[in-house]
């Protein structure tokens, strides 16, 4: 979780840097709108002025952590006995439906508490996503989705943890 709230703080911070520079961004276009290549070099100039990265290192080791630990836990569920009960589920080897429903719901609410969701405009965008993880779990077994439940709980958390260190920077800026 560390590795992945830097990663979402920096994917912020770039957000931002990306916002005040877009009108330069958009003269570049006009400026140039008949040598894209020329607009290119000069967009990537501007990125490199304005130290905005789209892949640092804490994305790349984000990345690979969440590669290998899902690897690993494929592995390890793939050669697991998976008829044990856990909690209300009688054998996480089958599917449960008030599991596959609250994993639809954490999804919903992990997508709604997503930065920059004011911007967008269609609710369908959350809500499919959630639908399709409900029917999804439906059919597969019940581990899948203590891991994806599990998953969606970490993501809220990461995103209040975040929304608290935005919000703090925000009013430090105001203050000065």
């Amino acid at each position: 979780m560390p590795i992945s709230l830097k990663s979402s703080y920096e994917m912020h911070k770039n957000k931002q840097a990306l916002e005040k520079i877009k009108p330069e961004i958009e003269q570049l276009k006009e400026r140039y709108k008949n040598k894209p290549t020329e607009i290119r070099k000069r967009t990537m100039a501007l990125y490199k002025q304005r130290q905005i990265k789209f892949l640092d290192r804490s994305s790349i080791l984000n990345i690979a952590s969440q590669g290998t630990l899902g690897l690993g836990l494929f592995q390890t569920l793939k050669n697991a006995a998976l008829n044990s009960k856990l909690m209300w589920i009688a054998d996480i080897a089958k599917p449960d439906v008030i599991l596959a429903f609250i994993v639809g719901a954490l999804t919903l609410i992990s997508m709604l508490m997503m930065p920059g969701v004011a911007e967008q405009q269609s609710a369908l965008l959350f809500l499919i996503p959630a639908v399709i993880s409900t029917i999804v779990l439906l059919s597969f077994p019940s581990a899948l989705g203590l891991c994806w439940a599990t998953s969606n709980v970490v993501a809220v958390t990461q995103t209040l943890i975040l929304r608290v260190i935005i919000t703090r920077e925000g009013k430090a800026l105001n203050k000065t």
